[in-house]
């Protein structure tokens, strides 16, 4: 349940343009020599911080490609549930892993206007078609591994070993 104080407003996932960059380096970094040969370092267990989909987008190209994973097809998928979950998280679980954030209620979407009414509760029915058709993307079209529940019951992570 959201805070009586509304300060949950300042924990949501919201574009910034100048993010974009620190979070491709993070991730160029942590995929290290994974995507670049030459690189001297790299981390086999990272995640970011919550990403919105824009965000989003711009970080996944940054790994090409690493077993079935690519960043392209992936950074173009995720397009369909923009403006649906809360956020993203990427990194690497050995291989690439992407966490969707799913709200709870409607103004923890992504990019949800600060001003204005608080939301109302998201559906369980609502969540479970979406994470059907999440399940549907990532397993049958960009072939990750697995898609499941990642700890929380509002977080889904797909990997792809």
């Amino acid at each position: 349940m959201p805070s009586t104080d509304h300060t949950f407003f300042n924990a949501m996932a919201r574009t910034s343009l100048r993010r974009i960059p620190l979070a491709q380096e993070f991730v160029r970094i942590g995929f290290g020599n994974s995507i670049d040969p030459e690189a001297a370092f790299c981390s086999n267990e990272f995640l970011t911080e919550v990403l919105t989909t824009i965000e989003l987008q711009a970080v996944l190209p940054i790994v090409k490609q690493f077993n079935q994973f690519n960043g392209d097809k992936v950074a173009a998928a995720v397009e369909r549930f923009r403006g649906q979950v809360q956020g993203w998280k990427f990194g690497c679980a050995g291989s690439p892993l992407l966490i969707a954030v799913l709200p709870y209620w409607t103004h923890q979407v992504e990019d949800y206007p600060l001003v204005g009414e608080v939301g109302v509760r998201i559906s369980e029915e609502s969540l479970e078609c979406l994470v059907a058709e999440m399940r549907q993307v990532f397993l049958h079209e960009l072939h990750a591994d697995k898609f499941d529940r990642d700890g929380s019951s509002h977080a889904y992570g797909a990997w792809w070993d």
